[in-house]
């Protein structure tokens, strides 16, 4: 009989300890003061005692973040994707446990040459002057270059930390969507120094053969100088500066997820791809189709490595 009592008190006591378990979760009991440390009890006591000149627990630190990045830069266009590279600054603040913002500004550079014929002359005036029937061929090849500025303002969303109850993370996923304004200006290399480029010695069969061999070739017919700007669409906003060779200014805006993995106390890596919708089709410098708009509006894509500090 005694023994009979013995376990079915125990599996009270075991059963009220799982109860309690499964309410903390696992976290910290704030309400017991044996878990605070001798120097934070003031504080604990004039929380406890519902005083409002103080509070417990503490705010969790939120430490801003000074980050270095760089990698590859893309005009996602009507030319051939080919890859450029960039360069940023940026500085990101915690606004709690999920949502943190950030700000930056990010110099890119991309150049690309397309593979096929282009009888959109259209593309700039010096086109139409130097390749138009009779005087030339009627078409040219499409080689540009873009730089561009890019600010941005960014709402990053961290995807596996929601419960920061850890003293440090090594690991974090986040999501994230902003505004980037880009300032760009484009230039065609349309002109070998001051004359035409000898576009009709590029027969059918130059054009035959694998993209990657016409592009090889065609590096080396081209001089590389981009002297010609490329035609601009003249709506606002544009710095009140309607010629093609002024940089311009459009409103995007972007999207992408990224991954962040510490490796000292206060220094951590980063990966991020982004994607930034600009609404506006004459960032490669290419406008048109078989005489008319294109429908497409031209896209930047970055694939970056972070350095952060934390400061």
């Amino acid at each position: 009989m005694a023994s009979k009592k013995f376990t079915l008190l125990a599996i009270l006591v075991m059963g009220a300890a799982a109860s309690g378990l499964c309410q903390l979760g696992g976290v910290l009991d704030y309400l017991d003061s044996t878990k605070v440390s001798s120097k934070k009890l003031p504080q604990y006591n004039e929380w406890k005692n519902n005083s409002k000149t103080n509070y417990f627990p503490p705010k969790p630190k939120s430490m801003g973040q000074l980050s270095l990045n760089g990698g590859l830069f893309v005009v996602d266009g009507d030319a051939s994707l080919q890859p450029g590279w960039n360069l940023g600054l940026s500085y990101r603040k915690a606004l709690g446990y999920v949502v943190s913002y950030r700000v930056g500004v990010n110099y890119a550079t991309s150049t690309g040459i397309d593979y096929r014929k282009n009888g959109n002359l259209g593309n700039s005036q010096v086109l139409v002057n130097t390749y138009s029937v009779p005087q030339g061929p009627g078409w040219y090849v499409h080689s540009y270059k873009t730089n561009a500025w890019i600010p941005s303002l960014d709402l990053l969303f961290n995807l596996n930390n929601v419960m920061f109850h850890k003293n440090k993370s090594k690991f974090a996923l986040y999501g994230l969507i902003g505004y980037s304004p880009v300032i760009y200006k484009t230039d065609l290399d349309a002109l070998r120094g001051s004359g035409a480029y000898n576009f009709a010695s590029l027969n059918n069969d130059f054009f035959a053969r694998d993209r990657k061999e016409i592009r090889s070739d065609l590096k080396d017919f081209f001089d590389g100088d981009f002297e010609t700007p490329a035609n601009v669409n003249d709506r606002s906003p544009n710095f009140n500066q309607n010629g093609p060779d002024n940089y311009q200014i459009r409103h995007s805006v972007n999207f992408g997820f990224g991954t962040e993995f510490r490796i000292a106390t206060r220094w951590s890596l980063g990966a991020e791809f982004k994607y930034q919708m600009t609404f506006d089709d004459y960032i490669d410098g290419w406008f048109l189709n078989n005489g008319s708009l294109t429908t497409s509006k031209d896209n930047l894509i970055y694939t970056n490595l972070f350095i952060n500090y934390n400061l």
